[in-house]
């Protein structure tokens, strides 16, 4: 569904038609809209975009991120993470910029994010327009769920890691490290591409934003960048993580063989006794003697006591 609006500076923004979109835009105009894909490329043949963006957006598979900057206007394309979803997946949404208008453009908005992001800036209370604050929010909106996502993860593996401390690791452990870094990556990917993004909106080689609209723009590039480094934090603690649980692998499984080794060294004179006398050759004296079989048993529990004996006084 398409949404128009017209920026009133007593009203704030107030529903209008799709007939008024299209009409002649005064200089102290601003529509904000939030235009499904092919509404939008009906918007770019009306008003002659360049024909590079009309195919990009025609084609199956769109790119994760794009930047057309003309004289006139600014488009972007940007990824983002599926958060009510899963983050092996993602929502792409355009950006068309331009001194009297702002147009969000859905083109596969899976989690209903930007629409209701979107829904969010209706709320707030602009005295004047500025598509750089606009802008601002909108993307505050679409990141205000990655606090929780961040949580969920360190949760996740500080739970591991209490479990590897305490001799008690969970079920699927390396399998849920392994998720919780691929998680940590795809949105370390996804903030530095919006960093991207906003890097050349800041640049403002059109002269679309006023200086306010930079502030703004810088304003929400700190907040990424903050949230970027601390995934970053993550990823590194992720891995400090998955090291110590190998760690602890190698040493259970050390400790393993090592009970294994002292157990088949103690035990290895009973071998060699029993196969020796296993042989049955005829001039064996032990076989007639009336005291062979007992002589036998306290050999072997002998070797067994000195091999016990033996190995307590090494591990010391």
């Amino acid at each position: 569904m398409d949404y128009i609006y017209k920026f009133d500076t007593d009203n704030g923004f107030e529903k209008t038609d799709i007939d008024s979109f299209y009409d002649v835009i005064e200089d102290e105009d601003f529509y904000l809209m939030y235009l499904g894909k092919d509404s939008f490329i009906d918007f770019a043949k009306t008003y002659d975009i360049d024909t590079a963006i009309i195919d990009l957006l025609l084609t199956d598979s769109s790119k994760k991120s794009y930047m057309a900057v003309e004289d006139k206007y600014t488009f972007a394309i940007l990824e983002m993470l599926d958060i009510r979803g899963n983050l092996d997946a993602s929502d792409l949404i355009g950006f068309y910029i331009e001194n009297n208008r702002l147009i969000i453009v859905d083109l596969y908005d899976r989690d209903k994010s930007s629409a209701r992001a979107f829904k969010k800036i209706l709320t707030k209370k602009f005295s004047a327009r500025s598509p750089g604050r606009i802008l601002k929010h909108f993307i505050t909106a679409l990141i205000e769920n990655h606090n929780s996502i961040f949580d969920q993860i360190k949760n996740s593996t500080a739970s591991i890691e209490d479990g590897i401390n305490k001799n008690k690791k969970p079920k699927n452990s390396i399998e849920m490290i392994s998720d919780n870094r691929h998680k940590a990556l795809n949105l370390y990917t996804s903030y530095e591409r919006l960093l991207d993004t906003i890097e050349v909106l800041v640049e403002n080689e059109n002269d679309i934003f006023d200086n306010d609209d930079i502030k703004h723009l810088k304003s929400v590039s700190f907040r990424v960048d903050r949230y970027s480094s601390n995934i970053s934090y993550l990823s590194d603690y992720i891995t400090n993580v998955k090291d110590s649980y190998a760690s602890k692998m190698d040493l259970t499984m050390n400790n393993t063989m090592k009970v294994l080794t002292v157990v088949t060294t103690i035990f290895t004179p009973i071998t060699i006794l029993t196969g020796w006398y296993g042989m049955n050759f005829e001039n064996m004296p032990e076989l007639n003697w009336e005291h062979g079989y007992l002589y036998v048993i306290v050999l072997s529990l002998f070797s067994l006591l000195v091999g016990t004996l033996l190995f307590r006084r090494l591990d010391k």
